[in-house]
């Protein structure tokens, strides 16, 4: 699901869809990656056309669980549509760089 792009600390999602069932699969996907000793994970949505609740749970859980720990979440290039979900559940300033 996630893979690794030109840019640094990048991963693209390679998913259009993101529900409950692929949440499992992106939660242990990203743990894996933060094992690899980094610091910083950008997730690129550009691919991503529909997030579901639980993904939009886990990203904002996933993301105050690393800060703990002094690493970085963060989603980017997310499509028109999401990015104005976010805007309306005021997630912007939480999940996007």
């Amino acid at each position: 699901m996630l893979e690794k792009t030109n840019a640094p600390d990048c991963f693209k999602v390679g998913m259009n869809r993101l529900d409950v069932y692929t949440t499992p699969i992106l939660e242990s996907e990203m743990a894996l990656i933060f094992q690899k000793d980094i610091t910083r994970l950008y997730l690129d949505f550009s691919e991503v056309e529909e997030v579901s609740s639980s993904v939009l749970g886990l990203l904002l859980h996933k993301k105050m669980f690393y800060k703990k720990m002094g690493k970085e979440l963060c989603i980017t290039n997310v499509l028109p549509p999401i990015s104005k979900l976010l805007k309306i559940l005021n997630l912007s300033n939480h999940l996007l760089t």
